[in-house]
């Protein structure tokens, strides 16, 4: 892709998320989305957490053999 096709399509994904983030800050259920967006976060959190730690055990029981 070239640079401007490039430039193009990050124009296009900023403008979506600002529309989006214009959408829920403007609706009457912004904080039960803010909430769900919350929880969302913890899960991908602690999933990353723990697949880190599952790696790092993993490493640990390697270089231990």
């Amino acid at each position: 892709m070239n640079k401007t096709g490039s430039n193009l399509l990050f124009l296009a994904i900023g403008a979506a998320l600002g529309a989006a983030v214009g959408y829920i800050a403007a609706s009457d259920k912004k904080d039960e989305w803010l909430r769900s967006i919350n929880s969302l976060g913890r899960k991908i959190k602690t999933a990353t957490n723990n697949k880190i730690q599952e790696k790092i055990n993993d490493l640990d029981n390697n270089n231990a053999e």
